[in-house]
């Protein structure tokens, strides 16, 4: 199984004074590649949406050189295309801090990137075909605040996220590592990740990180 710092997430999930992170080398080196990024990309950070769960992630990543990741849902530089979509932009910030640390990152999203750094793929993941284009298995899926995005396919349809979920169990390796943003309808997450045949290994918030079974 890919490295993870565990007992990291568990003082981040636990800690009784949000200055505490402070003390955390792990996170302020990860929070500074974040912000690095946003700068580089030219981007906006909205903390309803991006709370810092790519910074921990990140921070608790122990070793991603050389890794293949899937970010499902990255995001783009560009301006959404489609009417009544969600946002108008959200920038790939997770693909390309993992692309930094040496990782193998393809991004997922329903718009091109052409200045990505990464292996971009533009892909409707509300297609069942969608799979089709990708080269698995990968060693890391992220597919982070996709099915809770306020206004786009995914919202209220369990049946999608669900699908697309099945989805990334199958691309996935078998000591991989799921990082995913469950919907906030979710009542009993570590029953839910086992019908879609995960194991639960870290919960914060609906953020959940699992591995396949």
């Amino acid at each position: 199984m890919i490295p993870i710092d565990l007992p990291y997430l568990r003082r981040i999930a636990t800690r009784e004074s949000p200055a505490s992170i402070l003390s955390e080398p792990k996170f302020l080196d990860a929070q500074k590649l974040f912000f690095e990024v946003v700068q580089d990309l030219k981007g906006t950070v909205d903390f309803e949406i991006a709370d810092m769960r790519e910074v921990h992630a990140i921070a608790a990543l122990e070793d991603v050189k050389n890794k293949r990741v899937l970010d499902v849902g990255c995001g783009s530089t560009e301006p959404y295309v489609l009417e009544n979509t969600f946002r108008n932009r959200y920038p790939p910030f997770f693909a390309e801090m993992l692309t930094r640390h040496g990782a193998h990152v393809t991004g997922v999203d329903i718009r091109e990137n052409p200045t990505a750094t990464y292996d971009h793929r533009q892909l409707d993941l509300t297609k069942k075909n969608w799979m089709k284009a990708l080269d698995p298995p990968y060693d890391i899926i992220a597919c982070l605040s996709l099915f809770n995005a306020p206004g786009s396919p995914f919202e209220n349809n369990p049946t999608l996220c669900d699908r697309i979920m099945r989805d990334m169990h199958a691309l996935l390796s078998p000591d991989g590592v799921l990082i995913v943003t469950l919907r906030d309808d979710c009542e009993n997450p570590k029953t839910y990740l086992e019908s879609m045949k995960f194991t639960l290994l870290h919960l914060d918030g609906n953020c959940a990180l699992a591995s396949p079974h």
